[in-house]
C-alpha cells in the first residue's frame, strides 16, 4: 500500500468502507436506517448503525424563522463561510496542530473520512428529499449558491462532526490526548454547521441531525480501523425537534446525545463486535504513528 498513489489507495479503502453497508427504508420514506453486515464473518449478521426519522412539515416551517434571523450574522461571518465551502482542514488543523509536512497519512485518513461520509449523507438526503429553506420562504435569500441536492441532513455538519470524532479517536489511540481537544473540535464542528444556516442553506435541525450522523459515522469509521465491541446504534427523531409545548428549538451543542433526555437524540442498543479491516487498520496505523510522542 505504501507504494501506491494516494488517490488509488483511497479508492481501495472507500470500497472497503462501503462493503457491507446498506440502507433500510421504512414508513413511506419517513424512517431510514444505515445497517452493516460484516461480509467476512459467518454467519452473516445485520447491525443497525444509525436510524433517522424525517422532521414533519410543521417542524421545517417553524425552523424557517430561525434561518431568517441567522442572516444577521452574515456580515460578521461572510469570509469564514466562503472559506468553508471547501474541506475545512485549516480549521481542524489549527486546533490539533495538523501540518502537511508532518501528517501526510493523517490528511489522507481525513480525506477518506470525508469521502465516506459524503457517500452516506447523500443517500440519506435522497431518501428524505427535504426542501431547502429558500423553497419555503422568499425571505430566505442565500448568500451563496444553494447546492443541487436536498437539505436534511446537513452535509457540512455531518462531515465536520465525523472528522472531529475520528481525530479525537486517533489522538487518543496514538498518545492519549483525545480528551484534551474534544471541546474545541466539537465547538469548531458546531460553528461550521451553524455557518451554513447563517448562509441561508440549512435549518438548525439539519445541523442537529448532522451532529448525530457525523458522530455515528466517525465512531463506525474508527471501529472499522481498530475493531470494537463498544459501538452503539444512534438515532435521531426529527419529529420531536421542538419543545415539550411544541415550540421551535435551535441547534444546541450543549444538548447531550447519550442520555435519551432530549427526545430527538437517541442512544440505542449496543452493536455486536465490529471487526477491523486490515486495509483500514493499515491506514490508521500510519496516521497514528505521526502523532506518537517523540522519543
Amino acid at each position: 500500500m505504501t507504494q501506491w498513489a494516494a488517490d488509488r489507495r483511497l479508492q481501495i479503502c472507500e470500497l472497503e468502507l462501503l462493503g457491507g453497508l446498506h440502507f433500510g427504508v421504512q414508513q413511506a420514506r419517513e424512517s431510514v436506517t444505515l445497517e452493516f453486515v460484516d461480509l467476512n464473518k459467518k454467519p452473516l449478521k445485520d447491525h443497525a448503525i444509525v436510524r433517522l426519522i424525517r422532521p414533519t412539515a410543521k417542524v421545517f416551517k417553524q425552523q424557517v424563522g430561525l434561518v431568517a434571523n441567522y442572516a444577521e450574522l452574515r456580515e460578521d461571518r461572510g469570509s469564514e463561510i466562503l472559506s468553508q465551502m471547501t474541506p475545512q482542514v485549516p480549521y481542524w488543523g489549527s486546533i490539533v496542530g495538523l501540518q502537511p509536512h508532518r501528517h501526510k497519512w493523517t490528511l489522507e485518513l481525513i480525506t477518506l473520512v470525508l469521502i465516506f461520509t459524503s457517500d452516506v449523507e447523500m443517500r440519506f438526503k435522497h431518501a428524505f428529499a427535504c426542501p431547502r429553506p429558500m423553497e419555503l420562504s422568499p425571505q430566505i435569500q442565500p448568500m451563496i449558491d444553494t447546492p443541487g441536492h436536498a437539505s436534511w441532513p446537513s452535509g457540512h455538519a455531518t462531515e465536520a462532526f465525523a472528522v472531529a470524532t475520528v481525530l479525537l479517536a486517533l489522538l487518543e489511540n496514538a498518545n492519549g490526548t483525545g480528551a484534551k481537544y474534544r471541546e474545541q473540535l466539537e465547538r469548531q464542528a458546531a460553528r461550521i454547521a451553524v455557518n451554513r444556516t447563517v448562509a441561508g442553506l440549512h435549518y438548525p435541525v439539519d445541523s442537529a441531525v448532522g451532529r448525530l450522523l457525523g458522530t455515528a459515522l466517525g465512531e463506525f469509521f474508527a471501529a472499522r480501523c481498530l475493531g470494537s465491541n463498544q459501538l452503539h446504534e444512534r438515532g435521531f427523531d426529527g419529529r420531536k425537534f421542538h419543545t415539550p409545548q411544541g415550540n421551535v428549538v435551535d441547534f444546541d451543542l450543549r444538548v447531550p446525545m447519550d442520555d435519551n433526555q432530549s427526545g430527538y437524540y437517541q442512544y440505542l442498543t449496543r452493536i455486536g463486535t465490529v471487526a477491523a479491516s486490515p486495509l483500514l487498520a493499515f491506514m490508521w496505523s500510519k496516521a497514528a504513528k505521526e502523532w506518537e510522542p517523540l522519543k
